[in-house]
């Protein structure tokens, strides 16, 4: 019954496919990344849905979270932030601007935020496998910088007892929605769709700027060769790149993962950096704030030095995958 199922659902699933594959207009370049995309669409829906079950748990108990934030601090920061999803970082700058948690909790979640790049590596399962070393060391990376800060910096962290009820989180997160779930709670399918459309577009048009670039170039591996793949270059362009305060950044790391063009310890290094809106929603609460300039280079600092550190030493990821598979 079960692989009857698996059959006819590949069946549907194939159908777009096979009209993309013989639409006569279209570039051979256009038609892989379209297919790409929306053989993706139904797995990335299911992914958001329960993403948004899990984040509305946590903001209809927002006393919860920030009693799990203020006893674990980083601990829960790590865990939590490693979820496929901006809004924890947005909230979490938030939180930080009105003194509620360290400035190592905050490093903590920005660090581990991968925003929309993990999931994106299930397209080729070859690329997949790499998923838990990221998790791993970004998590390693994250605890390190949080504790050195928090210890280092003790003397200048000033921790307010501020009323849960009292937080505002009518603020935009990624898609332009309400963080708050005061608005439209019954509609969770809603969000997950615009989620999951965005990103079938920021894939799309990624994947086809990729595709018609290799085409010019002749070859993934020609273009790698050109974007210097086997250079720490490399690394700490990917870092820079990270920073960069918006969701398409993280896919757009991802998808060159996929494609060969860029390494491991360059997609370590930019997605260490990526912060999804967190970096933004921290300069609109605090605008002028030195600390801002500050908490941007300890992202970057962490996110070359990681990057460095796993170019210069590959048998590590080795070895975590080693131990991993048994």
């Amino acid at each position: 019954m079960f692989e009857l199922f698996l059959e006819r659902a590949q069946e549907v699933l194939g159908v777009p496919a096979a009209l993309i594959t013989h639409c006569p207009y279209l570039p051979e370049y256009i038609k892989d990344a379209l297919i790409t995309s929306v053989n993706f669409i139904p797995w990335l829906y299911f992914l958001y849905y329960a993403i948004e079950l899990i984040e509305r748990f946590f903001l209809k108990r927002i006393g919860l979270f920030i009693k799990l934030l203020k006893r674990f601090g980083p601990l829960f920061g790590v865990v939590i932030s490693n979820i496929p999803e901006c809004g924890y970082s947005v909230i979490t700058s938030v939180f930080y601007s009105r003194k509620m948690i360290t400035r190592g909790t905050l490093l903590a979640f920005l660090i581990t935020c991968s925003d929309d790049a993990l999931p994106l590596l299930f397209m080729d399962l070859s690329k997949a496998v790499y998923i838990l070393p990221i998790v791993i060391l970004k998590v390693i990376v994250a605890l390190i910088v949080a504790g050195v800060v928090d210890l280092l910096f003790a003397f200048n962290t000033k921790i307010e007892d501020t009323n849960a009820i009292n937080i505002d989180l009518n603020i935009p997160g990624c898609c332009h929605h309400k963080i708050s779930t005061d608005f439209y709670p019954p509609h969770w399918w809603m969000h997950p769709f615009t989620h999951t459309f965005n990103m079938f577009m920021f894939t799309f048009l990624s994947l086809a700027f990729f595709n018609c670039v290799i085409q010019g170039f002749g070859g993934a591996e020609k273009l790698a060769s050109f974007i210097m793949i086997d250079s720490p270059y490399q690394v700490v362009a990917g870092a820079v790149l990270g920073l960069v305060p918006n969701c398409v950044t993280s896919v757009f790391l991802a998808l060159a993962f996929v494609k060969g063009l860029i390494s491991f310890p360059t997609l370590l290094a930019g997605l260490i950096t990526t912060t999804g809106l967190g970096l933004m929603t921290l300069v609109k609460h605090k605008p002028h704030s030195g600390d801002n300039h500050f908490i941007t280079f300890i992202l970057l600092v962490a996110g070359i030095g990681a990057g460095l550190f796993v170019f210069y030493n590959m048998e590590i990821v080795s070895n975590i995958m080693k131990y991993i598979g048994g």
